[in-house]
């Protein structure tokens, strides 16, 4: 304790002092240069910026005695090159208004400046005008020479003895071999997002990685995997909205891998890390590939520039994203429905009029549904206002009532023939639907299947943000201690985003005038809401918004969908069946679980020795 002492009456004898420039300049070099692989993801964003077609790495000691980087670029004048080792200098933007939409990779002018800090650097460039170039070399920061040199249009750049002025970051650098590794890693993203260029990575004289101009995307992708992967592993998906486009190739469900090795997000031409949009993608594949294991996928996103924000961080790892919800929705819907398209029933051609009977009763009479999903039943056009009883209120024949997700839906199934239907049979131990379509059958877990469905309808709604209310005649009240009413104020802007609104009109009290239709009817809504609350409140601080949003689909659906035991009428049994052909939910339930089995005739016959 004593050593505490006397460093806090040191202390008091210091005094506030601006730090010299060149301790400063450290300080801040450390920000941006962390080792050999975040330099080397500079230098090749000013090789980009600078509009190369060529570019040529060459790394020596993984890069920390020698970093070379070579592009046939814009170049850099004579007279400017002192001017591209000083901090905050760039010719990438003017006035903070540009801050507001940035177009390059690089902007800050921090980059060569934080290198030639902490490092002896060499650049030789010139922009083709004439014969002659220009070379400057400083060590440490410091001005060394700066002379005439003739050179090609483009820039040299050789970075060598990293940290050699500090010793403490230098003994923090991995092994030679190691950081080569991230070298390389670092490389190869940037080559995944530029196709349009040559790349070349040498290891001292040997070439390691090259990378030769390609005309699309996907060419560059399959170059970067390999043949180890064809294209009949992986599937192209593309969407466009109003300020918003992406580009992905992912791998399908025979493809995957235990980490996520080969996961790439790109923004703009800028590799980025993304919870968020990570999240919804793997969300995406749960029921395809094992939870355990990961999609390989190269996500390309163009977003209109004033929609993100890149100048976060001096690193620049991370950005952020105004419409990243809208992005993640998007990307979801599309990716599951690429897989339920592909997995859909057989398609058949059952003439029209045939009739299928349970206890000898027509299935084409109308008959009222028992059960309904989350996504049916309740007809809102006459009214939005419910009272807490009405909640409370059981059905006469089932505990639950299914009721609607959108406003117009109705109770009563529509006549139909039966050309494009799989059709219901029975349904077997109260918990399996039979159904059949030319030339297979089917066996469906219930409870399985509408707990998907209901899961699916509910996470739409509220990824899209699209949530509708109804009123409330009796406001409900919670009961909350004092920390659980804080905890729930400070996430009032999340819990809106899955449609709880509240208000705090007392220490413990919380209330709520308005619900979300999604709610599942003649159930106890107090129940609901407060399960919702409570799964909030004991949540992981770090947990994201698409978490929240994923646990509450899955405990409502879990909760309030028919379960097995539960006696379905042929009509519930088809109208199930209808909405999984219609939604394209043809794969799993949310906790991975298949819940189709599918068998051939011939399949049969065989086992009956036909």
């Amino acid at each position: 304790m004593s050593y505490n002492n006397t460093q806090d009456k040191e202390s008091d004898n210091k005094v506030i002092r601006v730090l010299p420039q060149n301790v400063a300049n450290r300080i801040a070099a450390g920000e941006v240069i962390e080792r050999p692989a975040s330099m080397l993801k500079e230098l090749l964003e000013n090789s980009i910026d600078s509009n190369a077609i060529n570019i040529s790495v060459t790394a020596v000691d993984g890069g920390i005695k020698s970093l070379i980087v070579e592009d046939d670029g814009e170049g850099i004048d004579f007279d400017s090159l002192p001017l591209a080792l000083t901090h905050h200098a760039t010719s990438k933007i003017n006035s903070i208004d540009d801050l507001n939409a940035i177009y390059t990779l690089g902007f800050r002018g921090e980059a060569l400046a934080s290198i030639s800090d902490v490092a002896h650097i060499e650049i030789v460039s010139s922009r083709g005008l004439d014969t002659s170039g220009g070379k400057i070399v400083t060590h440490g920061g410091e001005l060394i020479t700066h002379t005439p040199h003739p050179y090609p249009k483009g820039t040299r750049i050789t970075v060598q003895n990293l940290f050699y002025n500090i010793p403490v970051r230098f003994k923090f650098l991995k092994a030679t071999s190691r950081e080569f590794i991230m070298l390389k890693e670092v490389f190869e993203k940037v080559a995944l997002v530029n196709y349009d260029k040559s790349m070349i990575l040498k290891n001292g004289d040997r070439a390691t990685l090259s990378y030769k101009k390609k005309d699309t995307i996907s060419e560059r992708v399959f170059d970067y995997l390999g043949t180890a992967y064809n294209d009949e592993s992986f599937i192209e998906i593309e969407a466009k909205r109003d300020s918003f486009s992406f580009y992905m190739i992912c791998s399908n469900q025979r493809v995957m891998h235990s980490n996520r090795k080969h996961n790439f997000i790109f923004l703009n031409g800028r590799v980025i890390e993304n919870k968020s949009i990570g999240y919804s993608i793997k969300n995406a594949y749960n029921g395809i590939i094992p939870k355990d294991k990961f999609p390989l996928y190269f996500l390309y996103i163009t977003l209109d520039h004033e929609k993100v924000d890149v100048n976060v961080h001096p690193s620049k790892k991370e950005v952020r994203i105004k419409n990243e919800r809208e992005i993640a929705g998007v990307l979801y819907n599309e990716i599951l429905a690429h897989f339920n398209a592909t997995n859909k029933f057989v398609s058949v051609d059952i003439s029209s009029g045939v009739k299928y009977s349970d206890e000898n009763r027509d299935y084409q009479n109308n008959e009222e549904p028992t059960f309904d999903s989350l996504g049916l039943a309740r007809d809102y056009t006459t009214t939005n206002t419910y009272s807490n009883s009405d909640y409370n209120s059981t059905n006469q024949k089932h505990e639950n009532d299914y009721s609607s997700l959108y406003k117009g839906t109705t109770t009563h199934y529509e006549d139909t023939t039966f050309s494009n239907y799989t059709v219901a049979l029975c349904q077997v131990f109260s918990s399996y639907i039979i159904a059949s379509k030319m030339g297979h059958m089917y066996i469906i877990d219930q409870h399985a299947a509408y707990e998907r469905l209901n899961y699916e309808r509910m996470y739409k709604v509220m990824v899209n943000e699209r949530i509708e209310y109804e009123k409330l005649l009796i406001p409900l009240e919670i009961e909350y201690k004092d920390y659980e009413i804080d905890i729930l104020e400070d996430g009032r802007e999340v819990l809106e985003g899955i449609g709880i609104k509240f208000e705090t009109r007392s220490k413990n009290t919380v209330i709520l005038e308005d619900i979300p239709i999604y709610f599942p009817k003649n159930s106890n809504i107090e129940i609901i809401i407060k399960n919702v609350l409570d799964n909030f409140i004991a949540k992981d601080k770090t947990d994201t918004i698409d978490k929240l949003i994923k646990n509450t689909c899955n405990m409502i659906a879990c909760k309030y969908s028919p379960k097995a035991g539960d006696t379905l009428s042929l009509s519930d049994m088809q109208k199930l069946i209808d909405m999984l052909e219609n939604e394209n939910i043809l794969t799993s339930c949310p906790h991975g679980r298949p819940f189709i089995l599918r068998m051939s005739k011939e399949y049969l016959d065989s086992k009956f020795f036909r």
